[in-house]
């Protein structure tokens, strides 16, 4: 049941944001015609970023809401490789035509009850960051979709939005996943980390923690955001390298 409706929900989602599309691109068409352009891309693209913007924006504040006020938030949560294994006793005679040799999972998405207050803290701040990563690109985007509509092509406004773009890539998107791998491993020692047990014997099995995941650490640096953040900057000195070139224009005529 609860799959079915997470399904509905998607497809509604989805025909909702194909009608706005069309709405946008509609409107974005009429506009265009009525100024003389061409092209409605410009518009379109203006309309639709401009969206993207506000739904990230808004998807961010739902995010820590959720993360904070939930009794079990989900996270992503490491563990070593891992792969239950039947039972003592149990075979299976027909079915599966291949078999497990190695690996396993290594991430679980889980609902976490009662995580310490400093890994919720983590995993909120973190998946705030990677809503605002999409939010400060579109809203560049949007900014100089304007500005082109305006005429200021290559306005100070644009180099100044593509470079503070460029560092909420790459701190915010490096500060996301190291943040959101702290408090997932966090959470991984809170979960599966043992200090004591006890158990019944159970006939036909050695070992009875095989079917229990082993809490591990998993912090990555990202790279992508570095280098994604370099080539916003790099787009930042040829718009500044533009607006010199049109203001030297400018002072010629």
């Amino acid at each position: 049941m609860s799959n079915t409706w997470a399904v509905g929900q998607i497809v509604i989602i989805a025909a909702v944001a194909l009608v706005v599309a069309a709405a946008l691109f509609i409107r974005a068409t009429r506009r265009a015609r009525s100024r003389g352009d061409a092209s409605p891309v410009v518009s379109l693209a203006l309309s639709l970023s401009a969206a993207w913007a506000a739904f990230s924006l808004l998807g961010a504040a739902i995010s820590v809401i959720q993360n904070l006020a939930a009794d079990a938030p989900r996270m992503s949560v490491p563990v070593a490789p891992f792969w239950p294994d039947l039972l003592p006793g149990v075979t299976i005679d027909t079915g599966p035509t291949a078999e497990v040799v190695g690996g396993g999972f290594t991430v679980a998405e889980v609902d976490v009850a009662g995580v310490s207050p400093l890994a919720r803290g983590l995993w909120t701040t973190g998946q705030a960051l990677w809503s605002l990563i999409p939010a400060a690109i579109a809203g560049l985007i949007a900014v100089a979709c304007f500005q082109l509509l305006a005429g200021r092509t290559f306005d100070r406004i644009i180099v100044r939005m593509t470079m503070a773009t460029a560092v909420i890539v790459a701190a915010g998107g490096t500060a996301a996943q190291l943040l959101s791998d702290i408090a997932g491993s966090m959470a991984s020692q809170e979960l599966f980390a043992r200090e004591s047990a006890r158990w019944t014997e159970i006939p036909g099995v050695d070992d009875p923690f095989a079917w229990w995941p082993e809490a591990t650490l998993n912090v990555t640096l990202p790279f992508w955001p570095i280098a994604a953040g370099l080539g916003l900057a790099a787009l930042a000195a040829v718009f500044r390298y533009g607006s010199r070139l049109e203001r030297d224009t400018e002072g010629l005529v």
